[in-house]
């Protein structure tokens, strides 16, 4: 079926458009602006942690992508040469020994991976912290046959739906022995692996044309799928997660699992890939609730798939279509398994019923309050309001709702004074730490091991510095990457390869009113690397044909001056898509003159008195 319909040209500019507004917000931030957790002195001289935000260089960004343009056009000639010498030496290959080559790229950087990632479990045994430590602290309770976490205002009380994971490690402490916590980190090196494995695999379909029939996992471009790994080998963030045990790296893992079976099913129909796409999915939305987006963003495109079958495929492929259809109700009916399954383990194993919990609108509303951590962090609000409610769900969903009608009403009222501001420092707080707080969720946990110096001091000393400053060039590379993606490949590019992008647009569109965290974004913003490794590889081709077509057009003198001229006037489409994008240009720069955008985007608590800059760069200041 070709996908070359009005209704594929609409779906797919509004997605990239879409996908652009966020990602372009982002970058505005991440040049402008850095955010970090730091401290702040309370009136009674006690420190409290806050998500501060310092001023950035745009110049400084932008040289370094400038460099990191030369390092890719040299690396693509020095490309370029082997490739020709290896071809002039021994015939071109075949592509069975390509393929042979890429699978042992592929297997060796995997095993790298594990030996990288099981090192750094084995060099830290960090206990968990935080949120991590009342999970895993309540499955080691269920070991000892106390169920206490059950009763009234105690954990599982309030929160029944962490209840899947909390069964996930008690099922896993019978394997590696009770108490054994870094067994659990290793097997979050297992599901690091997955993640990165999958994401190379996706990646696979920026090659081809199109996903129907097998070539869409036939045609590869294997010199782009390892590019993709060792971007993400590099950006290290989600990395540091392997020791942090909430769920993040198996939801993710098992979610992005589901996204690959829904792709072999677009591209090869075939049934057996329902089921396991449904599977995985049910999985990890026992794992993580948050998982619901990834199923949200897969039925889009099976919906899309089922319209275009039935609409606009010349012969009417009813069957097909409803098939996809079918698919949707599927992943819904292998959640509501999964989900019930797990529900039922744990009243027999606790012998009593699961309680309601928290009204699920509270997050919302706490997600538009102010928080001591940054906007729409945990302030608290979600525990009062159920305890004020004498833990009734309905009464704590009821005032939950008439609060959240205030919050939007004031916001409404005071849209440039409250309303954006508010979404903007909040959008900073948990996109804007080039980290994603990976560290700060390292830092002041017990390890029952000697740490190395050398990791001592990426964790808590300059070499932390120095991390977090190149992960903050790295960001911008792939918001910039992702850009470029959207645009150079808006026709060549096919709409199903856009899964994995409208997942972190579902992930920000949640997280943009739910409670903030950059520990709960991070799992959607790595979903852009594959993207931005593409894009940046668009881009330095791009930059060849055009240095390719000065250096033709200096050749062959006036004539191909004028026949460039003549191309202008027959395409008139080009000329005006440059004028837009020079006005928006124009625009941008004259918004950035203005205050509100020092209120949303050029943040800067330097200016609010606060030694900001001197805790980031941590000068001054004694680390350990």
């Amino acid at each position: 079926m070709k996908q070359d319909h009005i209704f594929y040209r609409i779906v797919n500019g509004m997605i990239r458009l879409l996908l652009a507004g966020a990602v372009f917000l982002l970058f505005l931030h991440s040049i402008y602006s850095t955010s970090f957790v730091g401290k702040l002195i309370l009136e009674d001289g006690s420190e409290q942690e806050r998500t501060l935000n310092i001023a950035d260089s745009p110049l400084r960004h932008l040289l370094a992508f400038f460099l990191l343009t030369v390092a890719l056009l040299a690396g693509r000639k020095l490309w370029h040469v082997f490739s020709g010498r290896k071809n002039g030496n021994t015939g071109v290959d075949s592509g069975k020994a390509q393929a042979g080559r890429s699978n042992l790229v592929f297997w060796g950087l995997t095993l790298l991976t594990v030996i990288l990632a099981a090192s750094y479990v084995g060099m830290t045994q960090l206990t968990p912290g935080s949120d991590p430590a009342k999970v895993y602290s309540v499955a080691m309770q269920w070991r000892q046959g106390d169920f206490s976490a059950f009763e009234e205002d105690a954990y599982l009380f309030r929160y029944p739906f962490q209840s899947g994971i909390v069964l996930f490690f008690y099922l896993l402490s019978f394997i590696f022995g009770e108490g054994n916590f870094v067994g659990i980190q290793l097997v979050n090196v297992v599901f690091l692996v997955v993640i990165y494995g999958l994401l190379v695999k996706l990646s696979g379909l920026f090659g081809v044309a199109a996903t129907e029939g097998t070539e869409g996992f036939e045609k590869k471009r294997t010199g782009l799928q390892t590019a993709v790994y060792l971007g993400l080998l590099v950006w290290v963030p989600l990395a540091f997660y392997v020791t942090y045990l909430y769920g993040i790296l198996p939801g993710m893992a098992l979610s992005l699992g589901a996204v690959y079976f829904a792709q072999r099913y677009l591209a090869l129909r075939r049934l057996r890939y329902v089921a396991a796409a449904s599977l995985c999915m049910g999985l990890a939305t026992v794992i993580k609730m948050n998982c619901l987006i990834y199923l949200i963003a897969i039925a889009c495109f099976l919906v899309y798939d089922a319209i275009s079958l039935f609409f606009f495929s010349g012969e009417k492929r009813w069957k097909e279509a409803v098939t996809s259809l079918a698919f949707i109700v599927c992943m819904g009916l292998g959640t509501a398994l999964c989900t019930g399954v797990s529900n039922a383990v744990v009243e027999r194993i606790a012998d009593q019923e699961l309680p309601e919990g928290e009204a699920m609108l509270s997050w919302v509303v706490m997600g538009m309050q102010e928080a001591p951590l940054g906007p729409g962090g945990y302030n608290g609000y979600i525990g009062n309001v159920f305890a004020e409610n004498h833990y009734d769900q309905k009464l704590a969903a009821q005032a939950s709702l008439e609060e959240l009608q205030k919050i939007i009403t004031r916001m409404l009222e005071y849209p440039v004074d409250e309303g954006i501001p508010f979404l903007a420092r909040k959008t900073a707080f948990q996109w804007n730490d080039p980290t994603f707080i990976c560290l700060d969720r390292t830092r002041g946990r017990k390890s029952v091991t000697h740490m190395p110096e050398w990791l001592k001091d990426v964790i808590y000393g300059r070499g932390g510095v120095r991390l977090s400053v190149a992960l903050n060039y790295m960001q911008t590379w792939i918001l910039l990457g992702m850009l470029l993606y959207l645009f150079l490949r808006w026709r060549r590019g096919t709409l199903f390869e856009l899964m994995g992008a409208v997942v972190f647009l579902g992930g920000y569109l949640f997280h943009l009113f739910w409670e903030s965290s950059a520990s709960y974004t991070i799992p959607y913003f790595v979903l852009l690397i594959p993207y931005a490794v593409c894009g940046l590889a668009e881009w330095a081709a791009f930059l060849e044909k055009a240095a390719e077509r000065l250096r033709r057009a200096g050749d062959s003198g006036m004539e191909e001056k004028g026949s460039v001229l003549t191309g202008l006037r027959e395409k008139p489409c080009r000329v005006l898509t440059a004028a837009a994008v020079l006005v928006f240009c124009l625009l941008v720069l004259a918004f950035t003159r203005t205050n509100l955008f020092h209120r949303t985007l050029a943040l800067n608590d330097d200016l609010q008195g606060i030694d900001a800059s001197a805790q980031f760069y941590q000068t001054g200041i004694n680390v350990p």
